[in-house]
Parts: structure tokens; C-alpha cells; sequence
């Protein structure tokens, strides 16, 4: 008796929550013969947002960014020179966007933009402060600044990895204070005449993970020194956010997995694992940490076996207070995609950008 009746309590808890907090629908781009695929949001306050992407008309494809200063209750589109990549934003104001072909600078959230260097095949920037930031990418590539990114110069430490620069790619970086980590992987190239998977499902239903080898590089005084370590893996982590207590939460991604295409660990860096979230049906895709401990995942409807089948799926958005409980979360019935990205200032401001145009935020 007691069973049903906390059971029904705990249902009636998760039905309030549910009908408390949905993510609604703040920006959609939908215009015929024109289509806008973001890449990345950053949201450095309450106010300012900007979200990057490509524009695609007909045969033309052009870089732009979306941005608001209100909250979200306008959105403006600005053209870019290049095809973004990745946004970051050390403040209010001043950012910094990776494209096909370098490093650009914002210091008016994202309405206007500086190019900072030409090189191609970067992932994305750190910026410790002003002066001092990272850009990482391939091949086998961090370059460091340490006067706001007028020169560069190599990591050694990122270079000493034992993997092939040609088929290395450093692509994750991430500080909580003094501690922070880059991310890089090492995967078997694959024979440039197989067809994708989605074409061959039954091929990716039967064959392993290609082999991975993840690179992590850490440093605990600011980025000063740093350690390497190279470990064979599953998949690959594609995002690692610190939490409190010196763990972090690391999304793995598994291109050619049959049975999941990803999963969530709670994780000191790789000396205890312990998996929070995979679901067969779900491809994660971004995941939150909340100042308050609560956790947000970004997650996409497969279909069918294939984990890189280009149809959109439905965008699932869940919570968890626990990592062992997790909440679904009502979202905008016309929200679609493939990627999604997440931008969380605090608990009360959370925005979800997609790779078909989307812009929704978490209102209560």
C-alpha cells in the first residue's frame, strides 16, 4: 500500500514538473527554398544570446549569426564571412567564433566581428581572460595565446601524444578555475569508398565501433603545464562539462554502434566511470550542468538502426536532479532535428539551439 501510494505521489510530482516547464519555441526560421542549420549558441547573460550557423539558398550556402539582447523576445540575423563553426563567449560582450577558416572577435555579442588568424581546420577557442585562450583542431592541433590572439604557438604537450597527426583531431576544451581539460581522438580512417551508413543499415548493424583512442589533456594552474594521457575507448567524447567535487559528466557518441548511439557518464577523467543515461531509442546530443545541480540532456528520436541517418528526428529535452531519475520535458510539438546544442546561463535561463533552425528557451 505504501508502495502505491509514494509511487502515485512521485507520478504526481513528475506531472507538475512537466506541466510547469516547457521549452517553447523562440526562433524558427522557415522560409521556402531557405534554410538555416546552427551549429552552436552561446548565451553570456540573461539578455544577449547569439546563435551561429550556415544559410543555405538554393546552391548558395553563406555563414550567420542570430542574435538577441532582450532575452530572446527579438532575434536578428547578421551575415558573416565565413561558416561558423563554434561560438564562445568569455562575458556580456566579447566572444569569439571559429569558422572553415579561422578565428573572428565580437566585442558587441556577435553584431559585428573582427577576423582574428587564418587556419583552417580548427574545432573551436578557450579564453582563460582577455589575454590568454586556446584554439584546438586538426591535425593535431593547439595553438596557445597568451596576448588576446595577435600570435600563436603550438602546445607541446598536445603534439606529444602518441597518434598520427593526419587522422588526430583535438576538438573539446573546457575550465572549471585552475582545472581544465582538452579532448582529442584518434580514429581509424575509414576506406573513402564506403557508403554512409544510413545507406548500408545492415552493415552498421553488424560491425564494431571503429576503433578510438581519446587524448586528454590536463592541467590543474590555469593551463601553465599540462599531462597527457591516451587511453583506447569506445566512442567518442564529444562533451565533457565539470560538475562540483572534482567529477565532470562526458557525453560518448558512437557513430557505428547498433545499439546506442550514445550515453552519459559521470566520470573523474578516467578513473571511475559510472554510466547515468543511455536509451536506444534517443541520440544525446548536448548536455547542461545547472548552477543549482540539476542536469539538462538535448537528445533526438532515432530512426530505425542507423545512427547517422540525415531525417530529423523529434527533440527530447530531459532533466535529472539525481542522475538516476530522468524527467522528460515538454517541448514544442514542431520542434525537429539532427544536432542540437545547449546555452544555460542559470536554472531560469536555458536556450536549445538545432541544426534545422530552431531557437527554443525553457520557460516556466
Amino acid at each position: 500500500m505504501l508502495t502505491r501510494i509514494l509511487f502515485a505521489a512521485l507520478l504526481v510530482v513528475t506531472a507538475s514538473l512537466n506541466a510547469a516547464e516547457k521549452w517553447r519555441m523562440q526562433y524558427y526560421y522557415d522560409k521556402d527554398d531557405s534554410s538555416i542549420s546552427f551549429v552552436d549558441i552561446q548565451c553570456p547573460s540573461a539578455r544577449r544570446c547569439v546563435a551561429a550557423g550556415v544559410q543555405e539558398e538554393g546552391k548558395h550556402v553563406k555563414g550567420v549569426v542570430v542574435v538577441t539582447s532582450d532575452g530572446g523576445a527579438s532575434w536578428q540575423i547578421v551575415e558573416v564571412k565565413e561558416h561558423p563553426v563554434s561560438l564562445f563567449f568569455l562575458n556580456e560582450n566579447k566572444g569569439w567564433m571559429v569558422t572553415d577558416h579561422g578565428i573572428w572577435q565580437t566585442e558587441e555579442t556577435g553584431r559585428t566581428w573582427k577576423k582574428l588568424k587564418d587556419e583552417k581546420d580548427l574545432q573551436r577557442v578557450y579564453f582563460l581572460d582577455e589575454s590568454r585562450g586556446w584554439a584546438i583542431g586538426a591535425p593535431k592541433l593547439v595553438l596557445e595565446t597568451k596576448d588576446a590572439g595577435r600570435t600563436w604557438a603550438p602546445l607541446d604537450a598536445a603534439e606529444k601524444a602518441p597518434t598520427a597527426p593526419e587522422t588526430t583531431v583535438y576538438h573539446w576544451a573546457t575550465f572549471d578555475g585552475q582545472r581544465g581539460v582538452i579532448i582529442g581522438a584518434w580514429t581509424l580512417p575509414r576506406n573513402p569508398r564506403d557508403l554512409p551508413d544510413w545507406m548500408v543499415p545492415e552493415r552498421a548493424r553488424y560491425r564494431h565501433q571503429y576503433p578510438t583512442v581519446t587524448i586528454l589533456l590536463q592541467t590543474a594552474d590555469g593551463g601553465k603545464t599540462w599531462t597527457q594521457i591516451s587511453t583506447s575507448l569506445e566512442g567518442t567524447v564529444t562533451r565533457f562539462r565539470y560538475g562540483a567535487a572534482g567529477w565532470g559528466l562526458a557525453l560518448f557518441e558512437y557513430p557505428n554502434s547498433s545499439e546506442l548511439s550514445s550515453e552519459v557518464f559521470k566520470m573523474d577523467l578516467g578513473v571511475k566511470n559510472t554510466r547515468v543515461y543511455g536509451d536506444k531509442s534517443r541520440a544525446i546530443r548536448d548536455l547542461a550542468l545547472l548552477s543549482g545541480g540539476d542536469v539538462i540532456l538535448a537528445a533526438i528520436e532515432r530512426h530505425g538502426k542507423s545512427n547517422d541517418l540525415p531525417i530529423p528526428g523529434k527533440l527530447k529535452m530531459m532533466r535529472s536532479g539525481s542522475l538516476e531519475t530522468w524527467i522528460d520535458m515538454d517541448v514544442d510539438y514542431r520542434a525537429v532535428a539532427t544536432r542540437a546544442s545547449i546555452a544555460a546561463v542559470d536554472p531560469r535561463n536555458v536556450w536549445v539551439a538545432t541544426d534545422t533552425g530552431m531557437i527554443l528557451k525553457l520557460t516556466q
